[in-house]
């Protein structure tokens, strides 16, 4: 596919964030059961995959527990590859449009980012991504989306933040992505007739600017958190809304990128994932802050912050956006309730564990009563 939409004739355009989906080839039912029938019921015109698509380290991982059980870069890319076929099948099935952003997780394991998104690219209806541009990474590019006749309506930034190399993992907005940006928002104003383009901007790992969001507070006051800096925070109800229940991990530096997008850029909102167990939305200098919580039923989250955020484009250049959680996604009947519980954890082995242990004791304790009556009755 190429990197360009044209806005359906109703003149909104929906996209869904699925933000850290983050798990192995052996991919919890309960989250794919959740991303399908959001395709359904809520039908996006594209999905936005933001970063941590599979938990790259622990790949080679047994079913149960952290052993690993292969090794290689030809066990690592089968493992990959069955992993995302759980959360890009689903999409491409459904002929919709998508596209994504690494995180730090995507990054930890024996294949580089140009060796993993040939597996994406084997998806029909996977955009085209970065194929060309070289000086930024693969995960770094923009798509256009206009109106029929062929105006340019918005654009939508996919910007890279972490990598990994030998000394570690790092977190980074790259000098050459803000250069990037600056020279790609120029191009798009001279498409639109010189003025900005209206823009989303969408990386895995939060901008320093997040923490204008944030103001100190009591330890006692509700919605406090202690963070990196020692001092307790919550969010500024003045400017931001909804659930932060960790501190907000940010980037090393962003290289001036948050600055660039205020300088006469079309840029509304930026939308981040990383922090599984916050979902809040903000006003910073007049960009919208969109934090997004965890789709990931394998690695630690909270049911009010577990599910997929949607944002309905108008064609006037205005948006909405909503975060849909589980229960606002598949209902809060008891089945599902039972479903959530047992899946939406990284404890789910020891579950199954306990479970067996306990059907154990009860067919034990059974056949030692059977056993007890049949002495009985023949003494």
């Amino acid at each position: 596919m190429q990197n360009s939409l044209v806005f359906p004739e109703s003149g909104k355009l929906r996209i869904m964030v699925v933000s850290d989906p983050q798990d192995l080839k052996y991919v919890r039912p309960t989250m794919c059961e959740m991303l399908g029938k959001a395709y359904d019921d809520y039908k996006p015109d594209l999905v936005l995959f933001n970063g941590d698509n599979i938990l790259g380290n622990h790949l080679l991982d047994a079913r149960f527990g952290s052993r690993k059980v292969a090794e290689g870069k030809e066990a690592t890319f089968d493992a990959m590859k069955k992993a995302l076929e759980k959360i890009l099948e689903p999409v491409n099935r459904r002929k919709i449009p998508f596209a994504m952003v690494y995180g730090n997780h995507d990054d930890m394991n024996d294949l580089t980012k140009e060796e993993q998104i040939e597996i994406y690219r084997g998806y029909e209806y996977c955009m085209q991504m970065n194929a060309h541009d070289k000086s930024v990474d693969c995960d770094t590019f923009v798509i256009t989306l206009s109106s029929e006749s062929g105006n340019l309506l918005w654009a939508v930034y996919m910007l890279d933040s972490a990598w990994q190399d030998d000394k570690g993992c790092h977190t980074a907005i790259k000098p050459e992505t803000v250069s990037w940006f600056k020279k790609t928002d120029e191009d798009l104003k001279a498409g639109n007739g010189g003025a900005p383009l209206p823009a989303v901007a969408l990386m895995h790992i939060p901008l320093p600017a997040v923490n204008s969001l944030l103001t100190p507070c009591d330890k006692d006051d509700a919605g406090a958190i202690r963070c990196d800096d020692g001092i307790y925070k919550k969010l500024n109800s003045s400017i931001a809304s909804g659930v932060m229940l960790e501190p907000p991990s940010i980037v090393e530096t962003d290289n001036g990128l948050f600055d660039a997008m205020k300088q006469d850029t079309g840029v509304k909102a930026v939308v981040f994932g990383h922090d599984h167990s916050n979902c809040f939305e903000g006003n910073v200098d007049g960009i919208r802050i969109l934090q997004t919580g965890a789709a990931s039923f394998r690695c630690y989250g909270n049911i009010n912050t577990k599910g997929v955020r949607i944002i309905d484009l108008d064609e006037s250049g205005s948006f909405t956006t909503r975060f849909l959680t589980y229960y606002d996604i598949m209902g809060n009947s008891v089945l599902n309730k039972i479903k959530y519980f047992w899946d939406a954890d990284e404890y789910a082995y020891k579950k199954y564990i306990s479970l067996g242990v306990a059907a154990l004791s009860a067919v034990s304790f059974a056949s030692y009563k059977a056993v007890k009556r049949i002495i009985k009755k023949h003494r």
